[in-house]
């Protein structure tokens, strides 16, 4: 039985792989430019991070093979049940955003709300999550749409 990285490893393979296959399946994610200017296509990025996920996932799933199951990965202790009930949670925060981004169509007034529930959930005192909020929406909202030019629907 193979416990340790293998499992995480292939998982973390073939969701990078995974990626980066769709995005280049994607009319719309052009790796190479489309632009006079030789600014990398939208999918330059996606595909770039896709293939270095998988590659990490795949260096982890032979460090787990190597260890031959002498690493347990799951040992369920009082911190495990903790971090594993943040993660149910921060990944309902996730899906609950994309959800009020896709019927509301309001990305950078979604931001604030995530970024407030995930501190709240990480456990920071009031003070820190708001100011990380309004800094965290500001950045976004200044490289994205100010910088990048970015058209969000606000």
């Amino acid at each position: 039985m193979h416990k340790g990285d293998t499992i995480p490893g292939l998982l973390t393979a073939i969701f990078g792989f995974a990626v980066a296959l769709y995005t280049l399946s994607e009319d719309t994610m052009k790796f190479r430019a489309q632009s006079s200017d030789g600014v990398p296509g939208a999918g330059f990025f996606p595909v770039l991070l896709g293939f270095v996920v998988g590659i990490l996932g795949v260096a982890l799933m032979i460090r787990g093979l190597s260890q031959r199951g002498s690493v347990q990965y799951f040992k369920l202790d009082e911190e495990l049940k903790k971090n594993l009930k943040i993660l149910v949670l921060a990944v309902i925060g996730i899906l609950v955003f994309f959800v009020l981004w896709q019927t509301t169509k309001q990305f950078i007034f979604c931001v604030p709300v995530l970024c407030f529930f995930l501190n709240f959930i990480f456990g920071r005192n009031l003070k820190y999550n708001l100011i990380y909020t309004v800094v965290f929406t500001v950045f976004l909202y200044a490289a994205f749409v100010v910088g990048f030019k970015v058209q969000f629907n606000m």
